[in-house]
């Protein structure tokens, strides 16, 4: 007898032929692509909106990081920057970034801000002991600036002085503290004095209103502003400029803060 002959069914493709020419049509034209691509001059910008085109295509997010043998566009803070971060890291570690605010003021420079309920008792030009360890933090920093000019301004209320045998309003009293905080500065972190300059403010400049206790506290602050990089060869030339001719001038003449802002 002759077996019944069962007829298979055909078996099934893994996927369609077609797919193979279109990978090889896809090959090739890459490879022609990179043939092109290494007999061009490249231009960043162009080959740079390319890369973004494909890595869209591809859903990938283009990274930040810039092409071989370009320049980042990423900022790099300068000296005064990394100082002013460094000392913010350190006060807030110590438990101390309520008792300094630091900022950038609109001229470029550093700003400490100093409330005087920290620094002095009411009416007082007398540092508090315990504000000694800020101290010494701003005058650390500022020893890694010494290119620099320190700006120390007082502030007060517009409340009258009561002890008037000391101060003679609140422009004496703003002074005093000022000055307080500058000797301070300079003990605690050997800065020199002449890199320093005082300014008086009293009431002129207020943050808050005085009508309320709250905005008193606020107006009654000590600022520190650290300004700008001096370039050393323009200083040598001012010196050189204030001496009077046929006199031997001194080995180191004093340059106050005020004139080195003239040449920021």
């Amino acid at each position: 007898m002759m077996r019944d002959l069962k007829r298979r069914p055909p078996a099934k493709d893994v996927f369609p032929l077609w797919l193979i020419s279109y990978a090889d049509l896809v090959t090739l034209l890459l490879c022609c692509f990179l043939m092109v691509l290494s007999f061009s001059t490249v231009n960043n910008k162009v080959f740079s909106e390319a890369a973004a085109s494909i890595q869209s295509a591809f859903g990938i997010t283009p990274q930040a990081a810039p092409l071989a043998g370009g320049r980042s566009t990423r900022r790099a803070p300068n000296r005064v920057e990394s100082v002013a971060r460094k000392l913010q890291s350190q006060l807030q570690i110590e438990g101390l970034e309520r008792q300094a605010k630091i900022e950038y003021d609109a001229q470029g420079g550093l700003k400490i801000s100093l409330p005087s309920a920290f620094l002095f008792d009411a009416g007082s030009a007398t540092l508090k002991p315990e504000t000694a360890q800020v101290f010494r933090n701003i005058a650390a920093a500022l020893r890694e600036l010494p290119d620099t000019f320190v700006e120390v301004r007082g502030h007060t209320d517009v409340e009258q002085i009561t002890d008037t045998a000391r101060f003679r309003d609140n422009y004496d009293l703003s002074y005093f503290r000022a000055d307080a905080v500058v000797r301070q500065l300079s003990v605690s972190g050997a800065v020199p004095l002449e890199q320093f300059e005082i300014v008086a403010c009293g009431p002129n400049q207020p943050l808050a209103t005085n009508n309320t206790e709250e905005g008193r506290n606020a107006n009654r602050r000590v600022e520190i502003f650290v300004r700008g990089l001096v370039d050393k060869t323009r200083v040598e030339s001012l010196r050189e400029g204030l001496a009077t001719p046929g006199v031997e001038a001194p080995a180191a003449p004093a340059v106050s803060p005020r004139e080195l802002n003239t040449l920021r």
